[in-house]
């Protein structure tokens, strides 16, 4: 195989696939890149058998062939070469697999595997698809990712749904402590979909999708995978067995308070609380709710904040302590300038959600001792 690249293009095209190479494996090619030029067009593949990735990468095809190669060894020698815009490298192996990448005065001699041991991504029926932009996806990720469970003691905790419903894409997902749900209209009718798609290539992926709104993904569903199809890129993953929990039995439309206060003044008040909480302090911020004014107070060993807003309320007056972390996730991804706050009594939980019902969140509460406020 012989191969002519320009360095910024290959680059690029290994810090996509980099993302799908596990850093053990018990079959030693998988700890590989695969170097496809087998074809009219030159594939670099990366795959832990979970999760993979597959994108298209400029260069000339002088011989065509496939290798695979050390990950962490190859994309440290492509990395390190001199910075320029037009450098060009050729890459050339030889039966035995012994591949050469030279640039400029530099020459690098490593040992390849063989191409043909590498395990593809698997084929994906591409009948069942949905589309929408980039732009919307990477939000909707972004709006939701971070109430997925941080461990898998419940498996379907660590994944999101994706749910669709005629022209309507639903994403949701929780911890035990929230929920996060994301409702977006589509451009068009699809098929009803359900699937969990792990947090771990959700997270992935946004980090490769441009974010245009103007440049389109496709998600095609298939029993046990989805395939994200955006660029030249193809990214697979394995879906989480079971079905997802029964959110709906969870919400409730109900409350006998509501707030309606400015989203940025809320937000940035509980960030200034947080300089007083440790990552395993447990010391709720307490709302104090009462007719136009929103108090919030926190008191830990490090010390003590006290915040007054202004706010409408419409029903009673409460007190209620909440986790200011889970709040502030929930707000930074909301874009509205004021954000209505629906709750009931101390133990019950907090919805975040808007008219259109385009987002809703829900926190669970934070028990405290009411004497000691």
């Amino acid at each position: 195989m012989k191969l002519k690249f320009q360095k910024n293009d290959l680059v690029s095209a290994i810090n996509i696939v980099m993302k799908a190479v596990p850093a053990k494996s018990t079959m030693p090619v998988m700890e590989c890149i695969l170097l496809d030029a087998s074809r009219e067009q030159i594939r670099l593949v990366g795959n832990d058998t979970e999760f993979g990735i597959e994108t298209i990468c400029k260069g000339e095809i002088l011989e065509a062939g496939k290798v695979a190669l050390d990950a962490k060894l190859f994309s440290e020698i492509v990395r390190r070469l001199p910075q320029s815009e037009e450098l060009s490298l050729d890459i050339e192996t030889d039966e035995r697999n012994v591949t050469v990448i030279r640039c400029e005065n530099s020459v690098f001699k490593i040992s390849g595997k063989d191409g043909n041991e590498f395990t593809m991504l698997p084929n994906i029926d591409r009948n069942q698809s949905v589309s929408l932009s980039q732009f919307t996806l990477k939000t909707i990720i972004n709006q939701t990712i971070f109430s997925i469970a941080a461990n898998d003691s419940n498996k379907k905790m660590t994944g999101e749904l994706f749910e669709v419903s005629e022209d309507t894409l639903i994403v949701t997902s929780l911890d035990g402590h929230r929920i996060s749900i994301r409702r977006t209209k589509l451009n068009d009718h699809y098929e009803k979909q359900k699937a969990i798609v792990p947090g771990k290539a959700l997270n992935e992926i946004s980090k490769i999708l441009t974010g245009g709104v103007y440049d389109e993904v496709v998600l095609y569903f298939s029993r046990n995978h989805i395939l994200f199809a955006f660029n030249d890129t193809v990214v697979v993953s394995r879906l989480i067995d079971g079905e997802y929990f029964h959110v709906a039995q969870m919400l409730s439309e109900d409350y006998e308070t509501k707030v309606q206060v400015n989203r940025k003044q809320l937000m940035d008040s509980i960030e200034r609380s947080t300089i007083f909480v440790r990552d395993n302090d447990k010391q709720p911020l307490v709302f104090k709710i009462e007719d136009g004014v929103l108090g919030l107070r926190i008191s830990t060993d490090l010390g003590r904040m006290d915040a007054e807003l202004p706010i409408r309320k419409t029903g009673k007056d409460l007190m209620i302590g909440f986790n200011p972390r889970f709040l502030v996730d929930a707000l930074r991804n909301i874009e509205e300038e004021e954000v209505s706050l629906y709750m009931s009594i101390p133990r019950s939980p907090l919805f975040i959600r808007d008219d259109k019902g385009s987002y809703n969140y829900m926190i669970l509460p934070v028990n405290f001792n009411a004497d000691a406020i």
